[in-house]
């Protein structure tokens, strides 16, 4: 997801096989995060995330930004979701500037333990402030 290829993209779909005790199981989860770290504090305001759309993805039922202020990650202030309306453009998430070494997208699914519900990225930018 950070390497310009949507190819190699984040995503939480998964199966898993059917046991002699249990059940195949492919729904998603209500509710994943990614993170990224730079290694050294920066300020940013502002971060677009593109989610891929289709059989087995969904756009998040939300999407919750959090900046790492050196002893824990806190919920980022006056947020502002643009949100795409196709697969794999971009949803512009404005905010309050921060300074932080890491960045946390917690995001929910919009079809929780449903095939259909699993979240993917194909492209994450941070762009400095």
């Amino acid at each position: 997801m950070l390497d310009g290829d949507p190819a190699t993209g984040w995503s939480n779909a998964f199966l898993k096989a059917a046991t002699a005790l249990l059940p195949a199981f492919d729904g998603a989860r209500e509710e994943d995060w990614v993170s990224v770290e730079w290694g050294r504090a920066r300020s940013f305001d502002r971060i677009e995330v593109s989610f891929t759309v289709d059989a087995t993805h969904s756009l998040p039922a939300s999407v919750e930004v959090a900046a790492w202020d050196g002893r824990r990650y806190r919920r980022v202030k006056g947020a502002d979701v643009d949100r795409a309306t196709a697969s794999d453009a971009p949803t512009v998430i404005t905010f309050d500037a921060v300074r932080g070494s890491r960045l946390r997208l917690t995001m929910r699914s919009r079809h929780p333990g449903e095939v259909r519900g699993a979240l993917r990225i194909s492209r994450l930018e941070v762009p400095p402030r």
